[in-house]
């Protein structure tokens, strides 16, 4: 018993080397970088000090995902209001938790100390990938939750010593589904075929349909122990509405496109699956290589687990793409599967005529795949050449000394993303239209704010543009700054009041 206990928390903490070392290298949020400059992640970081300041999202700072991901990044500015530093703690913990499963999933079919070797790789070939973008996004926080519910079913159909779910492990399930739902609900689709499977298969294939009904009701009633908070933070303020109309109700009309035929959304999901696999070849490679194995190899999974199995990998991706073929990061979930890959590649390392048991091999074995890990890393991820800017030379940091040299005490990122202005200067948005969204219709919610910008209601205005934009005759140029983003030279312009 003490010796299991010992490699379980070896196990543990080596996931939790892995996922630092990784996030380390490959995240914009990692103490190595300046800052990170991506649009997403300071939208979320600037709404989660807003609620710090009392601000409530949706009803007083717009964006359009879900409340729980705001919620983690008020958590995170608890640690550090001026930094990432929070942020990036809360990578390292889901990508730990990530990995944790991951190994869990790959040692039901291989011997656990081999499948150590697995962590640093899959960490490599995940977070350096395109798809992980400049790290804090949706798709990557929500990777152990679906990494959990994989193993889960997993372990339930394993032809040889499986474990069914008893109903507290489907309320757990139930649990990780309702984090996921408010937290980006278009990543529901694994939980959805993950509870609709193991309810067919108690009903059907147990011929037990109460037994059906108490596993669905387990699992609702998780995903309502998440919820009940949530709408209880918005009840509280009075925002319910603003939830409702913004996370669901706008997301549906506005954000996603309506599909002209039944066809679209599998037109969608091949040509952002292609895309997906083109774009990040390593995790995507391995994640097609271990569901096919598992799902045609005999003796790995039970014919209802290989069913299962296929089932949450269409799910997981018609739920993406269905409304939208979206952007390059959309298809990070389906990294869930890639640890499967390496379930036949140590099948055949366990052929070659070594003795990987033996603890030294098995320790030279794990450094030698973090040195790897990190080389691919440091060789592969789009960030790292982000990695050598200076702090005090961002057009960020320059504009702060600017606005705080002058006193300024409100400004407006005005027609584009958040572009972290608001963090460095350390000013709170005044206006609910803070920076502009994806959403299709935001020409007519920029409406109030070009009023506002019209009664020269910000002190400062930064935009990326060379010139001044809509009604901004009562403001005066300061500087124009240019610096990359997303690959592109850009041009950024400080403005302030006149007067």
């Amino acid at each position: 018993m003490e010796t299991s206990r010992k490699r379980r928390l070896f196990a543990a903490l080596w996931c939790l080397l892995c996922a630092a070392a990784a996030l380390a290298v490959c995240s914009r949020s990692s103490p190595l970088y300046p800052t990170n400059d991506w649009g997403d992640a300071n939208i979320y970081f600037t709404i989660g000090r807003g609620m710090l300041e009392g601000l409530v999202p949706y009803r007083d700072l717009l964006d359009h995902k879900g409340p729980l991901l705001y919620f983690l990044h008020a958590a995170a500015a608890l640690v550090s209001d001026s930094s990432f530093f929070g942020v990036w703690l809360w990578e390292v913990a889901a990508g730990a938790a990530f990995l944790w499963f991951s190994l869990k999933s790959v040692s039901l079919f291989c011997p656990e100390h081999l499948s150590l070797l697995t962590a640093p790789l899959l960490a490599g070939a995940v977070y350096s990938s395109p798809a992980f973008a400049q790290g804090d996004s949706a798709e990557e926080l929500c990777l152990p939750l679906l990494a959990f519910s994989l193993w889960c079913l997993l372990r339930a159909f394993k032809a040889e010593g499986a474990v069914r779910p008893g109903l507290w492990l489907v309320f757990a399930n139930g649990l990780a589904a309702g984090a996921v739902f408010w937290v980006k609900y278009t990543l529901l689709g694994l939980h959805f075929a993950w509870m609709a499977c193991l309810a067919f298969w108690l009903w059907l294939g147990e011929k037990s349909f109460s037994s059906a009904l108490k596993a669905c009701g387990a699992f609702l009633g998780g995903m309502a122990a998440v919820s009940v908070p949530v709408l209880a933070y918005f009840a509280f303020h009075n925002s319910l509405g603003d939830l409702f109309g913004t996370y669901f109700v706008t997301n549906f009309t506005s954000y996603s496109d309506a599909p002209s035929n039944w066809t679209v959304p599998f037109y969608n999901m091949a040509v952002s699956g292609l895309s997906t696999l083109t774009s990040n070849p390593v995790w995507m490679g391995l994640a097609l290589l271990g569901g096919a194995w598992l799902i045609f190899a005999p003796r790995l999974l039970t014919g209802a687990g290989r069913a299962a199995l296929a089932a949450m990998a269409f799910f997981t991706a018609f739920f993406i793409w269905c409304g939208s073929m979206g952007w390059p990061y959309y298809g990070l979930p389906l990294a869930v599967l890639a640890p499967l890959g390496f379930v036949p590649l140590l099948s055949l390392l366990r052929r070659l005529p070594l003795r990987f048991e033996a603890p030294r091999l098995v320790a030279a074995g794990c450094a030698v795949c973090l040195a790897a890990s990190l080389a691919l890393e440091a060789l592969a991820s789009p960030n790292v050449s982000f990695m050598a800017l200076k702090k005090e030379d961002l057009v960020q940091t320059k504009f702060a000394a600017i606005i705080k040299a002058e006193g300024g005490e409100s400004l407006l990122n005005y027609g584009f993303l958040d572009g972290g202005f608001y963090l460095s200067s350390g000013i709170l948005p005044s206006c609910r239209f803070f920076c502009r969204t994806n959403l299709s219709n935001w020409e007519e919610l920029e409406q109030p704010v070009r009023r506002m910008v019209a009664e020269n209601a910000f002190a400062f205005i930064v935009t990326r543009e060379e010139g001044a934009l809509y009604e901004m005759e009562g403001y005066e140029l300061v500087c124009t700054e240019y610096q990359e983003y997303d690959g592109v030279l850009q041009p950024y312009s400080l403005f302030r009041a006149k007067g």
